[in-house]
């Protein structure tokens, strides 16, 4: 009789637990922050849709870890007129999105027309026109859907010459994230900010010498913020857990600025 009970115990708590996971997209997800996300989630038990433009063989490895967990799909961001088909080919993947976490960016000089557009391709234009799609989705799915946009201290603070335009594409995410969760807080859609100083890992490596010592020597903390830092933050927006933050930024910026 006491395995019997059991039995259902434990079928009933797999009930709960499958239909609560979620199903989430990652863009970005092979940079430090993207590939922290989407692991803090397969722990969770959530399925990840990985997406991805270049260095796919650390999500590859994960996906042969967790076949039922992660499943892959590429796109060039630089081209935001191929986000109709992107969205489409994730819906092939799984018919219904839950949450999405736009990880995806660059921060490189602005050397010439060709670099600004593409900046503001990859960290604008591309997440936002993904942001809309979603926003559709959601209301036509009837989805309590979250959307969370990993912005940056550079919107409000500023960059040196040479990455002003990485400012603007992060300041033109906020502001529309900010203006489309106004609009959408009525159909309990979220959507949500993450806006960290210069974090730990190969992007804030890859600035000028001197930016990078910029950059630490703005933050009162004495240190670049760490990855984990990012993931909680974001683990906490996609719980669903504070909806009346939706349009709110969220700073993880070590005292360096107010606003």
């Amino acid at each position: 009789m006491f395995k019997k009970a059991f039995s259902v115990i434990v079928i009933i708590f797999s009930f709960i637990t499958i239909s609560e996971a979620k199903i989430i997209l990652v863009t970005g997800a092979s940079g430090d922050i993207g590939i922290a996300i989407v692991k803090n989630f397969i722990t969770k038990g959530d399925f990840v849709i990985c997406h991805y433009a270049h260095n796919k063989k650390d999500l590859e490895e994960l996906q042969k870890k967790y076949p039922e967990q992660v499943s892959l799909i590429s796109s060039d961001f630089n081209k935001p007129a191929t986000i109709q088909s992107f969205w489409e080919a994730l819906l092939k993947i799984k018919d219904k999105i839950n949450v999405v976490i736009n990880s995806a960016g660059i921060e490189e000089e602005d050397t010439s027309l060709e670099q600004i557009q593409k900046i503001m391709n990859i960290n604008y234009l591309s997440p936002r026109l993904i942001c809309d799609h979603a926003i559709k989705h959601f209301k036509e799915k009837r989805i309590d859907g979250i959307i969370i946009n990993i912005g940056s201290r550079a919107a409000y603070r500023g960059l040196p010459e040479g990455y002003y335009t990485y400012a603007d594409s992060k300041a033109s995410l906020t502001r529309y994230t900010q203006s489309a969760a106004r609009d959408n807080a009525n159909r309990k859609i979220s959507l949500y900010v993450v806006a960290p100083g210069p974090v730990e890992g190969k992007m804030f490596q890859g600035l000028r010498d001197d930016v990078k010592a910029q950059c630490l020597a703005s933050m009162p903390t004495g240190q670049a913020v760490k990855v984990q830092e990012v993931v909680d933050i974001v683990d906490l927006l996609a719980s669903g857990k504070v909806p009346s933050s939706t349009a709110g930024v969220f700073d993880l910026m070590g005292a360096s600025w107010t606003h």
